[in-house]
């Protein structure tokens, strides 16, 4: 009986986590790796629990305590993998947008000009100036939006080396960012970067289980490229805001895994071969 008892717990348990892996956007393969690890613990723990049990009533609390343990160990996993802050060493060549933020590509949208709706959604037009809130860069943009999941690094990164030119907190509300609307009804912080070739704007919008964006950086601060920008507290979006030009290429595309720090999101033309620092 207890083998049965522990395989039901063991497929219960996995199951369940599979099914809050999909919810949380999680990648599967490693969702499924770390459910089988903690499911074997939890296995491993209540093998001697189940011969003590001598009601149906306590073999179904068995059940239910190993697959709450289970659940447990993985969401501190799960804790321990979100708090990472890895050193990153950035590719050493010039003219390179470096990703803001861990995640996956989920969009890259071209914009003609500030006035041109990013979104439309129930007969609203939502606008890159209210995405970023300054009329900085309301000129024609590109925009790379970074899905975070609760998997990645949430430390930030600056995408180029410069000097800040704005920070502004922008209050909101927490909805989920499966809305379209999100990103621009939602609380974030665009940081904007500039340095002799290139102005760009890293947004971090909050999402329904976000309720802090941590800004590391100051107005008038020089910072290099991958220096940590800052941190939003669990699964959101980041978005790089860079200008229209010929001379600014485009090398990710939406689907593709990005690390920040290191993957190259856009090229650029360097002015006089060199970058400010």
């Amino acid at each position: 009986m207890s083998w049965e008892l522990l395989a039901l717990g063991a497929a219960s348990s996995i199951l369940l986590m599979l099914l809050l892996a999909m919810k949380w956007k999680l990648p599967i393969l490693p969702a499924l790796s770390g459910a089988a690890a903690v499911t074997l613990i939890a296995a491993f723990s209540f093998f001697w629990v189940y011969p003590l049990c001598e009601t149906g009533w306590g073999l179904a609390a068995a059940v239910f305590g190993q697959m709450g343990m289970a659940l447990t160990l993985a969401l501190s996993l799960m804790i321990l993998c979100f708090w990472r802050d890895p050193e990153r060493v950035p590719p050493e060549e010039e003219g390179v947008v470096l990703s803001a933020a861990d995640g996956e590509v989920l969009y890259v949208r071209p914009v003609d000009e500030g006035s041109t709706p990013l979104v439309t959604k129930g007969g609203r037009d939502y606008l890159l100036t209210e995405l970023t809130g300054t009329n900085l860069l309301a000129s024609a943009a590109h925009i790379i939006a970074v899905e975070m999941n609760l998997l990645n690094v949430h430390v930030n990164r600056c995408p180029i080396a410069g000097q800040v030119k704005l920070l502004k907190h922008i209050e909101g509300k927490f909805i989920s960012l499966r809305k379209d609307e999100a990103p621009f009804v939602n609380a974030r912080l665009t940081t904007i970067i500039e340095n002799a070739s290139l102005t760009l704007a890293v947004v971090q919008v909050a999402s329904r289980l976000v309720r802090r964006i941590e800004g590391y950086l100051s107005v008038g601060e020089t910072v290099s490229a991958a220096q940590r920008l800052g941190m939003i507290r669990f699964g959101s979006l980041v978005a790089v805001v860079l200008p229209e030009r010929e001379d600014v290429r485009i090398e990710v595309k939406p689907g593709d895994r990005v690390t920040a720090g290191i993957s190259v999101l856009a090229r650029y033309e360097v002015k006089d071969g060199r970058v400010e620092n």
